[in-house]
C-alpha cells in the first residue's frame, strides 16, 4: 500500500468521509504501519491489519525497534489466517490480535453469540447467563488449536527457509522478471512468491504441463459477479487489474527441496526466454 495514494485519497474527501485502513501485508510483505499510524491519527481513522500472509515478518521502526507483523503497536487489530496454506495451519480458522482492552472484550462477547457472564444486569444464580448482543460462532475448537500451537512451534524456521527459497528465485529471474522488491528495514514472511510475466496464462498452462502447480493470487473482487451486482462494477481500479494480468505464484513453501526448486526455475526460464 502507498502511504502517498492513501493521503491524497484521504485529503481528497471530506473529514469523516472514511472510517478507516486496512493495510494488507501481501506475500508476507509487511506494511510500514508506524507511518500509517501517523496519518490515521491525522485524520481520527481506525487501523485494521491483515496480517494473514506475514506472521514472521516485520519491519524496523523510527527507533530501530523490530514491529513484528500484528503485535498490536500501531494497528488497532490484526487478524490472522489459519487456513490450510498458510504459514499456521489449524485446517480452518483464524485469530484476532489487539492491544485494546474495549476491543478485546467486545470480541470475546462478538465470538461465542454475544453470550457472556460479565457485567450482567440481572444474576438469578450460577447457572445465569446473558445474550447481551447478537454475536457469531466463531470459536476455534480445542483440536485445531492444539494443531496450531504446534504449527506456531515451527514457524520461526519455516520463515527462513521460506527467505531462502525466495532468495534462490530473485537470483535466477533478476534483471529477467519483475518480482517484489524488499525496502529496507523489513523482513518478508514470504507466504508467496509472485512474478509478474506478459504472458501469464501461457506460463501457468506450461508448467502445468510440467507437473509444476502454480497458482494466480488474486482475482480482484470487483470483477466477480457479487460484487458486479452490488455496484462495483464500474469502480476505478486500475492498478489491481494490471497487476491481475500478469500476477503468477510459484510454489513457495518449507518443504521445497532445492531441486525441486531448481526444476521450478529452469521451466520458468525456459518459457520466458523462449
Amino acid at each position: 500500500m502507498s502511504l502517498e495514494s492513501t493521503k491524497n485519497l484521504i485529503e481528497s474527501k471530506p473529514k469523516g468521509f472514511f472510517k478507516g485502513i486496512i493495510p494488507v501485508d501481501f506475500a508476507g510483505l509487511p506494511v510500514n504501519l508506524e507511518e500509517f499510524r501517523n496519518l490515521a491519527d491525522e485524520h481520527d481513522l481506525w487501523i485494521i491489519e491483515d496480517a494473514a500472509h506475514a506472521p514472521g515478518g516485520y519491519f524496523i521502526d523510527s527507533k530501530g525497534n523490530k514491529q513484528k507483523c500484528g503485535n498490536g503497536n500501531f494497528a488497532d487489530i490484526a487478524v490472522f489466517s489459519f487456513h490450510p496454506v498458510k504459514h499456521i495451519a489449524c485446517g480452518e480458522g483464524g485469530m484476532v490480535t489487539t492491544n485494546s482492552e474495549k476491543l478485546y472484550n467486545q470480541l470475546t462477547l462478538l465470538r461465542t453469540h454475544g453470550i457472556t457472564k460479565e457485567n450482567m444486569q440481572e444474576d438469578h444464580g450460577g447457572w445465569y447467563y446473558e445474550m447481551q448482543e447478537l454475536g457469531f460462532n466463531y470459536r476455534l475448537t480445542d483440536i485445531q488449536s492444539a494443531l496450531g500451537i504446534t504449527q506456531l512451534a515451527k514457524n520461526d524456521a519455516g520463515v527462513i527457509r521460506r527467505n531462502e527459497i525466495a532468495n534462490a528465485y530473485k537470483k535466477s529471474f533478476a534483471g529477467t522478471i519483475k518480482f517484489q522488491n524488499l525496502p529496507i528495514g523489513t523482513y518478508n514472511a514470504h507466504h508467496l512468491f509472485i512474478v509478474e510475466v506478459q504472458d501469464r496464462k501461457g506460463l501457468y498452462d506450461f508448467l502445468r504441463t510440467n507437473n509444476i502447480f502454480a497458482q494466480i493470487h488474486y482475482i480482484p473482487v470487483h470483477t466477480l459477479p457479487y460484487y458486479k451486482q452490488i455496484g462495483y462494477e464500474s469502480v476505478d481500479l486500475s492498478n489491481s487489474e494490471h497487476y491481475y494480468s500478469k500476477c503468477i505464484s510459484l510454489p513457495m513453501y518449507p518443504s521445497l527441496t532445492d531441486k525441486e526448486q531448481e526444476f521450478v526455475i529452469d521451466k520458468v526460464l525456459t518459457f520466458i526466454n523462449a
